[in-house]
Order: C-alpha cells, then sequence, then structure tokens
C-alpha cells in the first residue's frame, strides 16, 4: 500500500467527508420514541439537544445494556438516567485518523461532528469510515486473501 496516499486519507479532515444526518430528539422523549426513530431512520443512535445544544446521545448499546429488563417502562424520558450526557463530539477539523483512533480508545461506533460554533451538523460512523477507505483503496482492500494470516504449507495449482 503506497505510504502516501494512506497518510492523506488519515490526514483528511472529517468535514469533508459525507457525514450522516442524525435524529435530535428532546431529552424528555420517552426511550419508546427514541427506539422508533432509530428503527425508522436506520439510525444507531438518537441525539438528545436542549435550546439546540448537545446535552445527551442515546444509542443501541445503551437499549441493551439499560432498557432490557422485564419491568422497563418505555415510557419514561430519557433524561436523566438513560442518556450518556455531555457525548464526546469531533470537530469538522479533525483528522480521520484522530477520529478513528478516539473511537477505538473508547469503543464507539459514532462520533457527532460539529461546527465551529458547536452545532452538530452530522455523525461520522465507523461503518462509513471503512467503507471510504475501501472506496479510496479498491485494488488494496479487493486483493486481501479471505485469510491474510493463513501460511499455506505447499504451493497450489497446477
Amino acid at each position: 500500500m503506497d505510504r502516501s496516499r494512506l497518510a492523506k486519507f488519515i490526514d483528511q479532515r472529517v468535514g469533508a467527508l459525507p457525514l450522516a444526518k442524525p435524529v435530535f430528539l428532546s431529552p424528555e422523549d420517552s426511550v419508546r420514541t427514541a427506539v422508533k426513530r432509530m428503527h425508522l431512520d436506520a439510525r444507531s443512535c438518537v441525539l438528545a439537544v436542549e435550546e439546540e445544544k448537545l446535552v445527551g446521545i442515546f444509542t443501541e448499546r445503551d437499549v441493551l445494556t439499560r432498557c432490557m429488563f422485564d419491568d422497563f417502562d418505555w415510557d419514561q424520558s430519557l433524561y436523566p438516567e438513560l442518556l450518556t450526557r455531555d457525548p464526546v463530539t469531533i470537530s469538522v477539523a479533525t483528522t480521520v485518523g484522530d477520529a478513528i483512533a478516539l473511537m477505538q480508545r473508547h469503543n464507539y461506533r459514532t462520533l457527532p461532528v460539529v461546527d465551529n460554533d458547536g452545532a452538530v451538523i452530522g455523525l461520522v460512523r465507523l461503518g462509513e469510515l471503512l467503507q471510504h477507505f475501501a472506496e479510496s483503496f479498491p485494488e488494496e482492500v479487493l486483493n486481501l486473501p479471505p485469510r491474510p494470516h493463513q501460511v499455506v504449507s505447499k504451493r497450489e495449482g497446477g
């Protein structure tokens, strides 16, 4: 793989990438509403906003870890117990490499992207970063062996 092309990819600003459109809700909205919006809009999270300020994020992981109990009240509001408050965000000037490192360090799959005024303008998602990588390096990705770590003991073929 050409290191200069890879460095160029890693040094791209996330603001230059196509960002996913976020789903915004009030923190007072119910868990049922949040899950329904996530399903309808095919999103892995919803962002809770008050007075145009991001106050929390509610993700698929939150549904699985905080809501899957027999007596769970799906009509309760997201705020304050179910939201991850003051979520980590990245700016449009953050590099792809820094975004990937942050995702790996905190085990995130989605990060809200904010503009210079702090307003959320989109989401960067790990799956879309991988897709962008594959599109940027099609030959390298398509020519990967099915099991890259497999060592063949004898030569195949005729």
